[in-house]
């Protein structure tokens, strides 16, 4: 069990315009399993590739450096492929529920993953191995380590695999049931939909003007995950809510009832 780190941030994951967003944040506990398992995983893609070379004679001439070689591939190569293949997830991090995201809530991209690979050498592979990762998650209030804090990104307990928040139906707009019809919400992730709601639920505190441009910002994110070139046609809020109950009906048909 994760203890007193895996409760959710006391003041949650917070945009520039200072919407919280209810992102619940891992621990160091579910982290490590999920390490373990991402270097299990990387341990037996060593073992196969080696076999191979071997096979095929391709290390014959010097072992030491294709050895060298193929293991730099894979302990950067594989936290590099997957988190941007997988959207912020590993192998290790996709069993225990967890998902990497921007501070914003957003997926990562393949920056995001470099740097977050290349502090991730840093965190597990500098003497104590593993102990300076652990420190940083303790002791940062998002428990983030050294590729979290260079990348601008946190671990959370992914929705897809945690209870999302309590229901809140969200209807379309009146007189835009045909624009909401031609909305796909296949693409979008739990992830970014628990973003957007949180808008929703938290956007009378704040500002007109902040209310604007973050509601902007989030319908133009929408927008190109959906590939829906219909964002800049309605207001960014009304197309928020179009996006966000064609994704709850598509989803959650029971809470209909």
């Amino acid at each position: 069990m994760d203890g007193p780190t895996a409760r959710p941030m006391e003041s949650g994951i917070v945009t520039p315009e200072a919407v919280v967003l209810d992102l619940e944040t891992a621990g160091v506990a579910s982290r490590a399993f999920a390490g373990l398992l991402d270097l299990l995983v990387q341990f037996g893609i060593l073992i196969v590739a080696a076999v191979v070379l071997r096979a095929t004679g391709a290390a014959a001439s010097s072992s030491d450096l294709a050895t060298a070689i193929l293991v730099a591939v894979v302990l950067m190569g594989y936290p590099l492929a997957s988190e941007t293949l997988m959207r912020g997830r590993t192998i290790g991090k996709r069993a225990l529920g967890l998902r990497a995201v921007t501070l914003e809530g957003a997926p990562i991209r393949f920056r995001h993953a470099a740097l977050r690979m290349m502090g991730g050498l840093v965190d597990r592979y500098l003497p104590p191995i593993g102990v300076t990762g652990v420190l940083f998650v303790l002791g940062t209030a998002r428990h983030q380590r050294v590729g979290d804090l260079l990348a601008g990104t946190v671990v959370i307990r992914d929705p897809v695999r945690t209870a999302l928040p309590a229901a809140m139906w969200f209807p379309v707009p009146p007189g835009m049931e045909a624009f909401a019809a031609g909305i796909d919400p296949t693409a979008m992730t739990d992830a970014q939909y628990t973003v957007i709601r949180s808008f929703l639920m938290h956007n009378r505190d704040l500002t007109p003007d902040a209310r604007y441009a973050l509601a902007e910002d989030l319908a133009l994110r929408a927008a190109e995950v959906l590939r829906h070139d219909g964002v800049r046609q309605v207001h960014p809020e009304s197309y928020l809510l179009c996006v966000i109950s064609r994704y709850q009906r598509a989803n959650f048909v029971a809470m209909r009832n």
